[in-house]
């Protein structure tokens, strides 16, 4: 089963068709800022209330948070990845995706959540984004479960989830406060028993849609 920590170079990195996933560094964080600020009508309605009147898009909430991240990912108890996008000039920032409570032990749990920016969705961006990092969960980091939060009326992410196999395993009452209301969220999980790679799941959609 497994249940050691293991260790992961900050210089590691994934990489799709079409998209990359890499740790925060401190030179993000103009970018970041920038991303969030563009995203923060488009994100509000699925994000948590900021703690303790904080501002996160300061420079220096972020580069708190950029160190934590780094920090946490040393110790193996979470690993948040920055999305960037391949492009003929470079490859700026367009979402992230989170990795957090890494949990060993008999439990080898961690939680998913991901957001992209809104001039990307509708892309299989995002998609291709959970695939890479469902392979590092499984694959990488050994773990046997993956677990997610979503709001019921977020339709996107749901389908996201669904179709790489994730089961719904019922709903949170007054789960998370989004935007000052506390949110009922159904809960999904998906092990590593039940995770293909996608190339396999491509083979399967494909007969699928061949035998309607």
């Amino acid at each position: 089963m497994g249940g050691d920590a293991i260790s992961i170079p900050l210089s590691f990195q994934l990489t799709g068709a079409r998209i990359g996933l890499r740790p925060p560094r401190a030179t993000d964080i103009g970018g970041l800022r920038s991303l969030l600020r563009a995203n923060a009508d488009h994100l509000r309605p699925w994000s948590p209330a900021p703690a303790n009147g904080l501002d996160p898009l300061s420079l220096t909430e972020l580069s708190r948070s950029i160190a934590r991240q780094r920090s946490d990912w040393k110790r193996d108890v979470a690993y948040v990845f920055l999305m960037v996008a391949h492009t003929e000039r470079g490859e700026p920032l367009i979402g992230r995706v989170a990795l957090t409570s890494v949990t060993r032990g008999p439990f080898q749990n961690v939680y998913l959540g991901y957001w992209i920016d809104g001039g990307h969705q509708r892309r299989g961006l995002a998609s291709e984004a959970v695939d890479l990092a469902l392979a590092f969960v499984f694959g990488t980091l050994r773990l046997h479960r993956v677990q997610a939060a979503v709001m019921p009326h977020n339709d996107a992410s749901r389908r996201i989830l669904a179709r790489r196999g994730f089961r719904e395993e019922g709903i949170a009452r007054r789960y998370l406060c989004i935007a000052g209301q506390w949110e009922d969220h159904i809960l999904y999980g998906l092990t590593g028993e039940e995770w293909c790679e996608p190339a396999a799941r491509a083979s399967v959609d494909a007969q699928e849609e061949a035998a309607r």
